[in-house]
């Protein structure tokens, strides 16, 4: 059984300490790996780096890696037919496991971006799952050989949009 809401506050527990320097920044592990431990019984190991900005969370069970901010670069290996927008700006980036999440701010409305990525990954080979278009927000979901792909779209209000993508192989 998969416990993410310990390893979620663990998290922004550690993001929210280590924000001050370097020793609050090993304050915030240790602090937080207690915190995972003691809820849920498993040794862990929490590694702030970047200046506070991506969190490395290890147990036997895996890894978890969690990066944030305004300027965050894909990862090399990050899937060629997967429809990007033109523009993007990369605020969120997390993996684990079989699992690679990212969240963008995007200069475009979450209509014009549900139109391009549907059609996007259509010409890529990718199998729709599942559309829900709204107002102000959308959702789509993809297969393709053994990985399935969740888009969410929602305004942000200033005429642009946030996106959401998570990728994963299937198990």
């Amino acid at each position: 059984m998969t416990r993410s809401h310990p390893l979620i506050a663990a998290v922004a527990l550690t993001l929210a300490l280590s924000a001050c320097g370097k020793l609050q920044e090993k304050a915030a592990e240790t602090l937080a790996e207690k915190a995972l431990e003691a809820s849920g019984g498993k040794d862990a190991d929490i590694d702030v780096q970047d200046g506070g900005r991506t969190v490395v969370i290890k147990t036997p069970d895996g890894e978890m890696r969690q990066s944030t901010g305004d300027d965050l670069v894909l990862p090399a290996d990050f899937p060629t037919d997967i429809t990007l927008p033109g523009k993007y700006k990369v605020v969120s980036l997390m993996t684990m496991g079989a699992t690679t999440s990212v969240v963008m701010e995007v200069p475009q409305s979450s209509s014009g971006l549900f139109n391009a990525i549907k059609s996007g990954q259509a010409n890529e080979g990718w199998k729709e799952t599942m559309s829900m278009q709204g107002a102000d927000a959308s959702m789509l979901g993809f297969e393709k050989d053994d990985r399935s792909l969740l888009v969410n779209m929602a305004d942000n209000g200033d005429g642009g949009s946030s996106l959401s993508m998570s990728l994963q192989a299937k198990q």
